[in-house]
């Protein structure tokens, strides 16, 4: 069975290598590759990845991913220069970040998939987590911080 991220990693590279006008043709590359998805999961796909369409040369629509995007989640790491403020309450939290920043932050946590991370909601500008736990700032602290050099001192 193929992880959500390696599926993912797998759209990425057949949009990086080929001209996809739409979720039919992405769906056929992927199941040439021996992975079936279904319509719905490969939209949820499209969504994480912050995939759009933009017009080629030929004038025809494909999907690319958004440049601000490709820059930001390339890196496995980055600076916390997008995140405002990072607030915990019980096992829940939430980080505050930069308007367009928050699917970049979330996607970011859930790729690297920190221990103490159940898992992240994003909105525009706020990330909302659930968290395995309590007493677990400085872990949260040092995890958040290997991803996000300089994030320790955001937390609330």
């Amino acid at each position: 069975m193929v992880s959500k991220i390696d599926r993912q990693k797998m759209i990425l590279k057949i949009i990086e290598s080929k001209a996809v006008h739409n979720q039919d043709e992405l769906q056929q590359y992927l199941q040439e590759r021996g992975l079936a998805v279904t319509q719905a999961t490969l939209s949820r796909d499209i969504n994480a990845l912050n995939l759009s369409k933009y017009r080629g040369e030929d004038g025809n629509l494909y999907y690319a991913r958004s440049k601000v995007f490709s820059e930001l989640a390339a890196p496995q790491s980055h600076d916390a220069s997008g995140i405002i403020s990072v607030e915990l309450c019980g096992n829940m939290g939430v980080i505050r970040t930069h308007p367009g920043f928050a699917n970049v932050v979330a996607f970011s946590i859930d790729r690297s998939q920190p221990e103490v991370v159940a898992g992240t909601i994003a909105g525009d500008d706020t990330v909302f987590l659930v968290l395995r736990g309590g007493g677990i700032l400085p872990r949260l602290k040092a995890q958040l911080g290997g991803i996000f050099p300089g994030v320790e001192e955001k937390f609330i």
